[in-house]
């Protein structure tokens, strides 16, 4: 008698909590079905990118020169854990390096920023480029032609007012 009375009591039991679950499931869908809608239409609307955002790294072009400011100083390169950087020079006429190819694998970057602190002529940075999806694995290796379409026109640097230069010179 008392294993029936048992079987009874855990039937009622599983009875309830499956009501109670379904309740508990239909108040969810219930409340969110008055909430604002945060589904983009994605290829024509765009994430707003949050400040500080760490994409693909990339050379900005310099407006003034139009080329970017990349010495081949290779700190980037040195710095960088996964070694997905590359950079070949050679010595120009005027003992200074002339940068050959400046090559990025993009299958190997982390995106960690470390290239970019290293660099001190802040010739490389990181870009807001987030869409790297290929069908093969050389489309994600940029050389510098690519990394400079990537990277846009960097800002001017800011004119220093003549009081201020005058200043220092006294």
């Amino acid at each position: 008698m008392r294993k029936v009375l048992r079987e009874i009591i855990a039937y009622i039991r599983e009875a309830v909590y499956t009501v109670y679950s379904i309740a508990k499931g239909l108040i969810v869908t219930f409340i969110n079905l008055f909430r604002k809608k945060v589904t983009l239409q994605y290829p024509e609307v765009r994430w707003e990118l949050p400040p500080g955002y760490r994409g693909i790294p990339c050379l900005p072009v310099d407006p003034e020169t139009g080329k970017d400011v990349c010495t081949g100083c290779m700190a980037c390169a040195r710095v960088c854990p996964s070694q997905c950087i590359s950079i070949e020079t050679h010595q120009g006429d005027d003992k200074k390096r002339v940068v050959d190819s400046f090559t990025l694998d993009g299958t190997l970057c982390m995106f960690c920023n470390l290239c970019t602190e290293a660099c001190v002529f802040d010739a490389i940075r990181m870009s807001n480029t987030y869409e790297l999806a290929c069908f093969s694995k050389e489309d994600v290796k940029f050389d510098r032609a690519k990394l400079n379409e990537i990277g846009g026109v960097r800002e001017p640097k800011p004119k220093e007012p003549e009081e201020a230069l005058e200043k220092e010179a006294a």
